[in-house]
């Protein structure tokens, strides 16, 4: 069985978020959601060791836990466009080596492709709402009217096991104005998107 098959049906039975109050904006992810996603970090991140001791990136565990808040907010702005009455391709869940660096859209909606963001709560409340590209985005030379971002907030409750997802921007890309990052060893590397320059 293909990965994205064995993960949805972890603990045999297929995955389904948790059943919460939820809103056009927001969605709160159930433990099944939160543990395929810590499954497919931890699996990327096994594939990859070397990959990563080659290029002096040893924090493993911050790897790992960047990729799943990058899920949850792929997996929670999926069900929000649920919510929305918007059909679209689940999240990607394959393992790709991680010279398969890819830019293109984690979701496709119709004729949009969606570029999503996460930022974890702690990191909201040190920088305020912002999200980070890759200055070599292709997106600053090419994009068009269809690509969209959207810049989530997620907050991980490790208590009941699960994850709140908030879509805080959502805005086409020729749009959005950037930012020089917060640290400085980004500078040249990375553009900062935040919420204060592009709330409107």
């Amino acid at each position: 069985m293909p990965l994205i098959g064995q993960l949805l049906k972890l603990k045999n039975k297929t995955i389904e978020p948790m059943k919460q109050p939820h809103s056009e904006t927001e969605y709160y992810l159930g433990s099944d959601i939160l543990t395929m996603c810590e499954v497919f970090a931890d699996r990327v991140v096994r594939t990859n060791k070397d990959e990563y001791s080659r290029r002096y990136q040893t924090n493993l565990e911050k790897i790992k836990k960047d990729i799943v808040i990058g899920k949850l907010a792929e997996w929670g702005v999926y069900f929000i466009y649920l919510t929305r009455g918007r059909y679209l391709n689940t999240p990607d869940m394959q393992i790709y080596p991680k010279e398969h660096k890819s830019f293109d859209p984690d979701l496709q909606w119709g004729l949009y492709n969606l570029h999503i963001k996460a930022q974890t709560y702690e990191s909201f409340a040190r920088y305020g709402d912002s999200w980070i590209f890759q200055a070599k985005d292709p997106l600053f030379e090419f994009s068009n009217d269809y690509d969209i971002v959207i810049g989530c907030r997620v907050s991980v409750d490790d208590l009941e096991r699960g994850a709140l997802v908030k879509i805080m921007l959502e805005k086409q890309f020729k749009s959005v104005k950037f930012g020089e990052t917060k640290l400085s060893k980004f500078y040249g590397n990375k553009k900062a998107i935040y919420l204060k320059d592009n709330d409107g």
